[in-house]
């Protein structure tokens, strides 16, 4: 077995926020998670959609962006496309992922706001990490999965966002027939 090779890695200091900012939003959606009650379990319930998306993109995602920041250029063993990429991502999502839960919770109006940044942070994302592995001369099944991977958080977050403007009243659309396919993507496809 070939050992891989660190040369690649990122510096510190650029994955750090994902880290630090991923702990205090599972901290913070923790604490928020006593506050829905047994009455407000359904899946368009106001309080329960700015849990689940504080803690999917705050948490969850801040992490596996970090964690991919750092783990793809070792695996490939080629360094980022743009690296520098990564220091607008982080606050992108953070702003993205604040507006889109006080929209749940106090005014839709903020929900496309908040889901065109997180749209154009997962895309940045999306692009830096694709332009990354074409640098690669030979397509593996480890970069074959992190193209499909992508390619589901991509329309997955299209998704989101249509359904963000329509439960602000932007468009008009059917939103519980879009969730399966937001959920199925983001969750099922890409986490």
């Amino acid at each position: 077995m070939q050992p891989i090779s660190q040369d690649f890695a990122p510096p510190f200091k650029l994955i750090a926020p994902f880290f630090i900012l991923g702990g205090f939003f599972y901290l913070i959606s923790a604490i928020y998670m006593f506050s829905i009650s047994s009455d407000d379990l359904s899946f368009l319930n106001p309080k329960v959609l700015g849990f689940v998306h504080l803690f999917l993109l705050g948490f969850v995602m801040m992490i596996i962006f970090g964690a991919m920041a750092q783990l793809v250029p070792v695996v490939l063993e080629v360094g980022h496309f743009g690296v520098e990429l990564f220091y607008a991502i982080w606050p992108l999502l953070l702003i993205g992922s604040v507006l889109m839960v006080f929209g749940f919770l106090y005014s839709p109006a903020l929900l496309p706001y908040g889901g065109v940044i997180v749209l154009v942070s997962m895309m940045i994302f999306v692009m830096e990490i694709f332009l990354t592995i074409f640098k690669v001369p030979k397509l593996t099944l480890v970069m074959s999965s992190v193209l499909i991977s992508n390619t589901f958080l991509f329309f997955g977050i299209i998704f989101g966002l249509l359904m963000a403007l329509s439960y602000a009243g932007t468009i008009n659309l059917d939103i519980t027939a879009l969730l399966h396919g937001h959920v199925y993507l983001v969750i099922g496809g890409y986490i």
